[in-house]
């Protein structure tokens, strides 16, 4: 199987080739990568990854027409698309339309760097939050407009829940 994935603005393909419950992977693009994974849903939203000898936690939820994926206390914005389809319509899905930015893990709002109405650029920082005591900021998905914050400096927030939108 071959995707073309847009991880942050970089675009790779990725052919996949399942093996029984590993799949052996390539990755060509901004980075160049190859080798074997498993992967195993461990609870909605949650997967376990083994990249080699490397294992790993992902957290996924859905964003717009995209995905929005943390790894170790980094956050991305993922599209994923049929290279075969050649309308583009997979393409720069993830950036299009009010875009929800999510705490994925529960947590402590330390501060809230945004302001209702604020114009942001893609990367800027919106929210810091406290999760097992590791202070990460949270970015803004894509350049526009804050139309919400549903977070309070000091409140706390539960994994997955909406804390700002951005249109």
């Amino acid at each position: 199987m071959k995707l073309q994935v847009e991880v942050d603005s970089d675009e790779y393909l990725l052919v996949l080739e399942r093996n029984g419950e590993r799949s052996e992977y390539r990755l060509q693009g901004a980075q160049e990568a190859s080798g074997t994974a498993s992967v195993a849903e461990v609870m909605p939203g949650i997967f376990s990854v083994l990249l080699g000898e490397q294992s790993f936690r992902v957290y996924v939820t859905p964003n717009g027409d995209g995905l929005e994926v943390w790894t170790g206390g980094t956050r991305h914005n993922i599209a994923i698309s049929d290279p075969r389809d050649r309308s583009g319509a997979g393409r720069k899905r993830a950036a299009a339309g009010p875009v929800e930015v999510r705490s994925q893990m529960p947590g402590k709002i330390v501060k809230v760097l945004i302001e209702p109405g604020a114009a942001v650029t893609v990367g800027q920082g919106l929210i810091v939050v406290e999760a097992m005591k590791m202070q990460n900021e949270l970015k803004s998905p894509k350049d526009g407009r804050v139309a919400r914050i549903l977070a309070v400096e000091g409140g706390t927030v539960g994994a997955g829940e909406t804390l700002v939108v951005v249109e």
